[in-house]
């Protein structure tokens, strides 16, 4: 709405401006353990400074990624000069989030942007362009948006209440930085993000990257290969969270038999044993063009920050050129 842009306007404002004042940031000294009680006293405002699917590049994404197990490292670094009180990150596939609470936002939110700015070494002025910011109310929407699954690329999907949890529970950690504020704001985003989809129909349909991609694929099997796409041998490059989703969904259309390809053997058999009426060969990386060269439809979904296939490598392999070859990312 009208009213909604203009309070994102304004709150975004504060972000323009950060820039000119991370050298001051710098200088300071750290705050001792009373001077950081005397400022909490005077109350936090919650905020957020992120990049999303919606928002930013690629590249931008990729290069602000941070691993689940390294989440409270990171929200220990943004606390660490005493100018933000307490941190949350949310790093996924689709998006990057800092949800942090400070007694002084402009402050808070020069510290934040400082950080990211060290951790992408992009510079202030190109990240300005990809991040957004919201404060007070519209940060608590904002999550209670994603954490129902309203802000994601599939509207509805559930990975994404999931990870909202492990957010919540890495922020309550003893390492972690969640505090009083934050901590209980994420606990009731989860709480939201249930209720979402125990009341409401948006879970129904296509809620997943996994089940989308393989309505995609059966829809266009016949178009693009000339091939039912119960007749399609299929394989899957990696074996995580996103494979195990992928094939419960081809499970449910019939599927009897996918290749697996992996660096390791020990998440394929894994998927063996939950999936036993479904026959899983199991690859190694080795023999990844060899899969490739006789699969009709193969899916991707690893966590490798290079291309796993691409036009060059398909060439280079003498793959390029010749039958239908339908490509899943």
């Amino acid at each position: 709405t009208a009213n909604t842009a203009a309070a994102r306007s304004t709150i975004r404002a504060p972000l323009e401006m950060v820039a000119s004042q991370e050298v001051e940031v710098n200088n300071k000294k750290k705050r001792t353990k009373e001077e950081r009680l005397q400022l909490a006293s005077k109350g936090l405002q919650v905020h957020v400074i992120g990049l999303s699917i919606h928002h930013a590049d690629v590249d931008v994404r990729e290069k602000l990624a941070i691993p689940e197990d390294d989440w409270n490292t990171a929200s220990n670094e943004i606390t660490s000069t005493g100018s933000v009180s307490e941190a949350a990150v949310l790093s996924t596939c689709n998006r990057f989030e800092v949800y942090y609470s400070a007694p002084d936002a402009r402050e808070a939110t020069a510290r934040v942007t400082e950080y990211l700015a060290e951790r992408s070494g992009l510079p202030v002025s190109l990240l300005r362009k990809n991040l957004f910011m919201l404060s007070g109310d519209d940060a608590v929407w904002h999550l209670m948006r994603v954490s129902g699954g309203l802000d994601s690329l599939v509207v509805g999907e559930g990975q994404i209440l999931s990870q909202v949890r492990q957010c919540h529970l890495h922020s309550i950690e003893e390492d972690g930085c969640g505090g009083k504020v934050l901590a209980r704001m994420l606990n009731n985003a989860v709480a939201a993000g249930k209720r979402v989809r125990s009341e409401t129909a948006i879970s129904k349909g296509s809620v997943s990257i996994s089940s989308a991609a393989v309505e995609l694929s059966e829809m266009y099997s016949m178009k693009d290969l000339n091939l039912p796409f119960s007749e399609a041998r299929l394989a899957v490059v990696g074996a995580g969270k996103m494979t195990r989703l992928l094939i419960t969904h081809l499970a449910s259309r019939g599927l009897e038999k996918i290749t697996i390809v992996n660096r390791s053997l020990g998440r394929p058999q894994e998927l063996q044993e939950q999936f036993p009426d479904v026959d899983i060969d199991i690859k190694l990386m080795d023999d990844l063009w060899d899969v490739v060269g006789r699969s009709d439809i193969v899916y991707t979904a690893t966590s490798s920050v290079d291309y796993v296939v691409d036009e060059a490598l398909l060439k280079e392999n003498g793959l390029a050129g010749g039958r239908p070859l339908m490509l899943v990312d």
